[in-house]
């Protein structure tokens, strides 16, 4: 059986280390990239933008292709899923 390597629900950084976690908790669920001071998950567009700047220096894509590759990964995380559905249906509405 395949075990999968524990990631941030948020933006899916593998958790390599303690520090990686949310105030280097191993029992959060999120990465110390994607909360605030107090642990709190940041706002979608904070966590979109970091993806995206991560993407463009790390990857070195351009901006409007790490946007893109940005939103479908933000887009499978289980922090933002709801959202992105959320905003699929009302896209959907608004066409009718």
């Amino acid at each position: 059986m395949e075990h999968a390597c524990p990631s941030c629900y948020s933006c899916g950084m593998p958790f390599k280390k303690p520090s990686d976690h949310a105030m280097g908790d191993v029992n959060q669920k999120y990465c110390a990239h994607c909360v605030d001071q107090q642990g709190q998950l940041k706002p979608y567009e904070e966590i979109l933008n970091g993806t995206v700047n991560f993407l463009v220096h790390s990857q070195g894509l351009a901006m409007n292709a790490a946007m893109q590759m940005a939103k479908d990964l933000l887009a499978k995380q289980p922090a933002w899923r709801d959202l992105q559905l959320s905003l699929t249906k009302n896209n959907k509405q608004g066409e009718i």
